[in-house]
C-alpha cells in the first residue's frame, strides 16, 4: 500500500535544510497535494513519476523471472520477450546496473487515495488477469489468487456449501488481493480479514517461491507468526500471489433481518447488545440514510439501518430471530425482505459498486458501538458545514468496536481529501475510544511508541526485502 515508503520519504524530507523549518503536518500537506511553491523541484519530479512498465500477469512463473531481472540476478534476455517489447521494456527503464529498480502491485480496487510517493524506477504488476480460485475438496477451504474477486469467490463458495465469512465494509468490486496490497474492508462480525487468511503465497525480493503460515491449518499458537504480523503491510515485503483462506460451513438456514432506527442513541443502544449475542451471526453492516439510498434506491431510507446475517440450523433460526429481536429493541423498523448488498447478482453488484465508488472516502475510523450514533451525527455535521453531504458504511465486530468508513460527495482532488481527512481528525479526537487509521493518520502520528514501532518495521522490511526490490523506500 505504499505506506512505509510514504513514512521513509516524510522522514527523509524533513531533514532537508530547505524544508528544516516546516512543520511536520505541513511538509506532509505540501507532499500531498504537491505544493510547488514550497517543495523544490526534485521532489516535485519525483511526487509526479510513476512506473514506466506494466506488465500483466497470468502465471507466477513471469513474476519470478522479473524480480530475478529487477535484482541483477538475470538478463532482460531471460524475460523472453519479442524484439518489440524488449526494446520497449529496456528503453522504459534505462535498464543498467548502476541503478535499483523496483516493483509495485496496483490494486484493483483502490478505496481512499493513491500514495503519496509512486515507486519511480522500475515495474508495476497488474494481477487482474491472475485470478484462479481453488477449493478444497476435504474441508472449508480455498487457495484465490490475488486477481480474484471477491464476489466471485463469494458466490462460487456458496455454491459449494462454503461460506465466505468476510464481507466489504464498502461494497466495491474489491479483488482478494486488494486486502494485501490495497485498502479493500474485509471484515465480518468476528474478526477482520486476516483472522481468515492461513497463508500467502509468495514471492520474495530474490525471486524465490516463499509460502508464509500454514495452508491447511491457521498457525496461532506456534510462537512463529510473521504471516499475521505482516499481512497489513504485505505487498511492503513479498509480492502476494494467492491467499489460502479459511471458510465456513453454509448454514442449513440463513437470514438476513434490516431494522431501521431514528434515534442515535437507541442506534448505539442496540449495537452495544448486539456485540455480545453470541454464535450466530456472520456480519453486521450498517448505513446511514445516505449510505442506504445507494445501496437501496427503490427502498425508504431510515436515518439509520442495521443488517444482521444469521446463520443457524432449520429448527434454530427462529429463537435466533427472537433473540436478535430483543439485543435490538429501539429500532423503528424490522424488515426480512430487504435485499442485503451481497446476495444480489455479480452484474448488480457491480453496478452498485460503480455508484458507491463516486463517493469520496478518507479512510476508517474504529469507534466504540456506543458512541457510533453521537460520532456519526457530527460527521454529518462537518459535511454539511464542508459542503460535502456526508454519509457512512460501517462494520460491527464482537470486540464492541465499529469499523466505519465516512464518505462525501465531494470532487476528489487531493485538497478536499487532505482538508475533510482533518476535519475527520478532530472529530476523532473528541470521540473517547476512536481511533483514525488511514494512511495519512498514520503519517501525522507523531506518538513516540508509534515512530519506534514504524522505525522497526522499516528495518524489517529492509531485512527481508535487502535487495530493495518491493516497493523499495525512496529518500527525498
Amino acid at each position: 500500500m505504499g505506506l512505509l515508503r510514504d513514512w521513509h520519504y516524510v522522514e527523509k524530507a524533513v531533514q532537508i535544510p530547505a524544508l528544516a523549518e516546516l512543520i511536520r503536518e505541513a511538509l506532509i500537506h505540501a507532499l500531498f497535494v504537491r505544493d510547488d511553491r514550497v517543495l523544490p523541484r526534485d521532489l516535485i519530479a519525483d511526487l509526479n513519476r510513476v512506473p514506466p512498465v506494466t506488465v500483466k500477469v497470468k502465471e507466477d512463473a513471469e513474476v519470478r523471472k522479473l524480480v530475478r531481472v529487477l535484482n541483477g540476478q538475470e538478463s532482460t534476455v531471460s524475460l523472453g520477450l519479442s524484439a518489440e517489447d524488449y526494446h520497449y521494456f529496456r528503453t522504459q527503464l534505462g535498464v543498467g546496473r548502476t541503478r535499483e529498480f523496483g516493483v509495485t502491485m496496483r490494486p484493483r480496487t483502490l478505496l481512499t487515495y493513491d500514495w503519496i510517493v509512486p515507486e519511480q524506477r522500475g515495474v508495476q504488476l497488474d494481477f487482474t488477469g491472475y485470478a484462479g480460485i481453488e477449493f478444497a475438496v476435504d474441508g472449508h477451504r480455498a487457495i484465490a489468487q490475488v486477481g480474484a474477486l471477491w464476489k466471485r469467490l463469494y458466490d462460487e463458495a456458496s455454491e459449494r456449501g462454503h461460506l465466505v465469512p468476510f464481507v466489504p465494509t464498502v461494497p466495491l468490486d474489491f479483488a482478494v488481493g486488494d486486502a494485501l496490497y490495497g485498502d479493500a474492508p474485509f471484515a465480518s462480525f468476528r474478526g477482520g480479514f486476516a483472522s481468515y487468511v492461513n497463508a500467502l503465497r509468495t514471492i520474495s525480493a530474490y525471486g524465490q517461491r516463499a509460502r508464509i503460515g500454514f495452508e491447511e491449518v491457521a498457525n496461532y499458537g506456534t510462537a512463529y507468526d510473521l504471516l499475521h504480523a505482516a499481512i497489513p503491510l504485505a505487498g511492503e515485503f513479498f509480492i502476494p500471489l494467492s491467499a489460502a483462506l479459511r471458510l465456513e460451513a453454509k448454514p442449513a438456514a440463513r437470514k438476513t433481518l434490516t431494522y431501521g432506527f431514528d434515534d442515535p442513541a437507541k442506534l448505539s443502544a442496540g449495537l452495544d447488545r448486539l456485540c455480545r449475542f453470541g454464535p450466530g451471526v456472520n456480519w453486521v453492516h450498517i448505513t446511514d440514510a445516505v449510505a442506504a439510498k445507494i445501496l437501496r434506491p427503490a427502498t425508504p431510507p431510515e436515518a439509520s439501518t442495521v443488517q444482521v446475517s444469521l446463520g443457524a440450523t432449520t429448527t434454530g433460526i427462529a429463537a435466533k430471530e427472537k433473540a436478535l429481536d430483543v439485543a435490538m429493541v429501539g429500532f423503528k423498523a424490522k424488515s426480512s425482505e430487504t435485499p442485503n448488498p451481497y446476495d444480489v447478482s455479480a452484474d448488480a453488484y457491480r453496478k452498485t459498486a460503480d455508484t458507491v465508488a463516486r463517493s469520496l472516502f478518507v479512510g476508517e475510523v474504529r469507534v466504540p458501538a456506543k458512541s457510533f450514533g453521537e460520532f456519526l451525527g457530527k460527521v454529518r455535521a462537518f459535511g454539511d458545514q464542508s459542503a460535502a453531504k456526508a454519509g457512512a458504511y460501517a462494520n460491527l465486530q464482537e470486540t464492541g468496536s465499529v469499523s466505519t468508513y465516512p464518505f462525501f460527495s465531494a470532487p476528489k482532488d487531493r485538497t478536499k481529501v487532505y482538508d475533510l481527512s482533518k476535519g475527520v481528525r478532530a472529530i476523532v479526537t473528541r470521540t473517547p475510544g476512536a481511533a483514525f487509521t488511514s494512511r495519512l493518520a498514520h503519517l501525522w502520528d507523531e506518538e513516540p511508541n508509534f515512530l519506534r514501532r514504524m522505525s522497526l518495521v522499516r528495518s524489517l522490511k529492509l531485512e527481508i526485502d535487502e535487495a530493495h526490490v518491493v516497493q523499495p523506500l525512496i529518500s527525498p
